[in-house]
């Protein structure tokens, strides 16, 4: 019943939130039609625009020590009350996180502790009141050309400037910003774990250019790469890296697969086909929102076909000479790189809303109809659809 309790609360308050619209767009956590590709797209876009304009680019991943945990519940019931929370479900909720104890028992004794913060963790609404503070951060009024997005607890910044002195300068006053407004709702940021990686693309940046860029005194020095929601990001945006780690990764799966069912997939090599469809390629096209614009590099698509020539073997049992163009046409399937354009222009069309021209075609994203958003209704004015054993 807790959990029936838990959702039926989270079901509220969310459709509350979208009702008002107070569901920050940055924020791609936790959110229907958002995700970690929506993220990486709106990531790739920014920077695009930046570097179209002829400007300076870098980006800064932020690590928020202990962000479930540190979460300090006033701060939670302080966006309630600004978001006009109905009295019952604000006093369910206060009361529910009132006189929290924290006990610990050792030795046939026992210590109490009373906490103030954190959420709880597992649950439907956790994720909901993190976003809830977390979306203050993104209401922050940063200086032009500063643009901060969030997946969960996962903030990054993207900071682009005319010259190198001005980039730091907004850099240097992004970061003290969002140390204070964490100090405000008792939130630390890890100077340790924050990352700065200048974009070097087209010469725009050196990166052995000092920067002085700090964080509570630290200095933030320079990387080549950065780890943003699986996806390793370089500062010349080829994703060598990226694939690199893929592909080591994907060599493991095959192997593991192959090894334990070798004795059973030789004679039914449609079930080694599904696991291929169904795992391997969206393991490996994980992240299209950030590379896919990149598809046209001739690095990338090499790397993906690479990536599939090992699984392709396992699925053909053909010699490991033979071409992988040749294995592609035996095992009936597309080459990866076109299937990854495949999965990137639906993503474009379909969760984007973007135009997508395919040969000479434009295919519009108007003439595709939106998912139905539920919390267009009232939770209570959803249809119940019973199930059991019963004919309808």
């Amino acid at each position: 019943m807790g959990k029936v309790l838990d959702k039926l609360i989270t079901q509220r308050i969310t459709f509350l939130l979208v009702s008002s619209k107070r569901l920050h767009t940055n924020q791609h956590g936790f959110r229907k039609g958002r995700s970690c590709e929506t993220a990486n797209y709106e990531l790739w876009r920014r920077i695009n625009f930046a570097l179209k304009a002829h400007r300076k680019v870098c980006l800064i991943s932020l690590d928020v020590s202990g962000a479930f945990d540190s979460v300090w519940r006033h701060s939670v019931l302080q966006q309630l009350i600004s978001a006009h929370c109905p009295q019952n479900i604000f006093s369910l909720i206060k009361n529910y996180m009132s006189d929290r104890k924290i006990e610990f028992n050792y030795s046939n004794q026992t210590w109490s502790y009373n906490t103030e913060r954190g959420v709880p963790q597992g649950s439907c609404r956790g994720p909901l009141f993190w976003n809830l503070v977390a979306d203050t951060a993104l209401q922050l009024d940063l200086p032009r050309g500063c643009h901060l997005q969030a997946f969960a607890d996962d903030l990054l910044l993207v900071v682009h400037a005319l010259d190198v002195t001005n980039l730091a300068n907004k850099c240097n006053t992004v970061l003290h910003n969002l140390v204070e407004w964490g100090k405000l709702h008792k939130l630390t940021f890890n100077p340790d774990k924050t990352i700065f990686m200048p974009i070097t693309f087209g010469n725009s940046l050196d990166p052995r250019a000092p920067f002085n860029i700090h964080m509570n005194g630290q200095a933030i020095h320079a990387q080549s790469n950065l780890k943003y929601l699986g996806v390793t990001w370089d500062s010349a945006l080829t994703f060598t890296e990226h694939f690199k780690t893929v592909r080591k990764k994907a060599d493991i799966i095959t192997y593991k697969v192959s090894t334990v069912a070798e004795s059973f997939y030789w004679r039914h090599r449609n079930k080694f086909r599904r696991i291929y469809t169904s795992a391997f390629e969206p393991f490996v096209l994980y992240g299209h929102g950030a590379w896919g614009p990149r598809l046209q590099l001739t690095k990338i698509t090499q790397a993906l076909n690479t990536i599939q020539r090992r699984p392709l073997l396992k699925l053909t049992r053909d010699y490991r000479t033979t071409s992988t163009e040749a294995l592609q046409v035996l095992a009936g399937t597309l080459p990866l790189h076109l299937r990854a354009r495949e999965i990137f222009a639906k993503f474009r069309l379909l969760t984007a809303k973007e135009n997508v021209k395919s040969n000479r075609t434009l295919i519009l994203a108007s003439e595709f109809e939106d998912k139905f958003d539920i919390y267009t209704k009232h939770p209570n004015r959803w249809m119940s659809i019973p199930f059991g054993m019963e004919d309808p």
